[in-house]
């Protein structure tokens, strides 16, 4: 949960008992943050060794990580993702010691899709990410239409296609972290950015991360509409250990398409306030 929204609602809140000046709270909140043109928005840390997927076993790591806010993610993030193909981040952060971190993931590329950057935090960048130890066919880095109450700020997807060994078809990997706090039209805006990329891929997908599926209509429609397309929502035996809203609903999912998937896993953890989902998945 990004408790970025919090800490906004709380200044917010404050500034209202002071001022009745829209202005100045425009001033406050624009004080903090900046965009960026989503032509500028993909980043790539590191570099891969590997040339392709293997279709008997590519193992996923999928995970808000929290902007790395909360202590012990240096030690959480190598032991779980050190043996993972794939490596999904949500509310991934770029600031020294999480970039030293990324790093020291050897043969491993990092495809970076910036969100924002935080003026207040030396224009930092956060957003969404993919790690793979195969280098991607193509990567692409989408803003979403609509922005997030408040702070004014876009969400970014960050979709690659990886080779599969022996397979003409690549596999889509879309790395995504919903838009918070916004009208349900905007989510589904959001969500039909990933169904584009998606509609217009005919090999296996894997979609996962923090969708913020805050209320059950969010929930409803991220299912309809990905059973539409031929997914299957990733069934965690400890499921119940994912996080949720307020209203009680999930918002980490993982659903693949083309695939069959083993040893679907929630890890316990207290380097972030999402817990980690981890699976190995092979081809139908």
């Amino acid at each position: 949960m990004d408790r970025l929204f919090v800490s906004a609602f709380a200044i917010l809140l404050t500034f209202s008992l002071h001022s009745s000046s829209a202005h100045a709270k425009r001033i406050l909140f624009a004080s903090q943050f900046s965009l960026i043109p989503v032509s500028q928005a993909h980043l790539t840390i590191g570099s891969a060794e590997g040339g392709e997927l293997d279709p008997k076993s590519i193992k996923v790591l999928a995970w808000n990580i929290k902007k790395g806010q909360e202590r012990g993610l240096d030690i959480d993030l190598p032991r779980l993702a050190r043996d993972r193909d794939l490596v999904l981040i949500s509310e991934g952060y770029l600031k020294p010691d999480l970039i030293k971190l990324f790093e020291s993931f050897k043969g491993f590329v990092w495809e970076f899709g910036v969100s924002f950057l935080y003026k207040k935090d030396h224009n930092y960048e956060t957003g969404t990410m993919i790690g793979s130890n195969v280098n991607p066919s193509n990567v692409v880095v989408t803003h979403t239409v609509d922005m997030e109450p408040i702070i004014k700020t876009p969400k970014a997807l960050t979709m690659a296609k990886y080779p599969i060994k022996g397979y003409q078809q690549d596999m889509l990997v879309i790395s995504v972290h919903g838009i918070n706090m916004a009208s349900h039209a905007a989510f589904v805006r959001h969500m039909d950015q990933a169904f584009y990329e998606i509609d217009r891929h005919d090999g296996p997908v894997l979609f996962a991360g923090d969708f913020n599926t805050r209320t059950k209509k969010r929930t409803t429609h991220l299912f309809q509409e990905t059973l539409k397309r031929g997914f299957q929502s990733v069934d965690f035996i400890d499921g119940n250990k994912r996080s949720k809203g307020l209203g009680g609903n999930f918002l980490d999912w993982s659903f693949v398409r083309g695939v069959h998937v083993k040893n679907p896993h929630i890890y316990s953890v207290k380097s972030s306030d999402h817990q980690p989902m981890h699976f190995e998945m092979a081809l139908d």
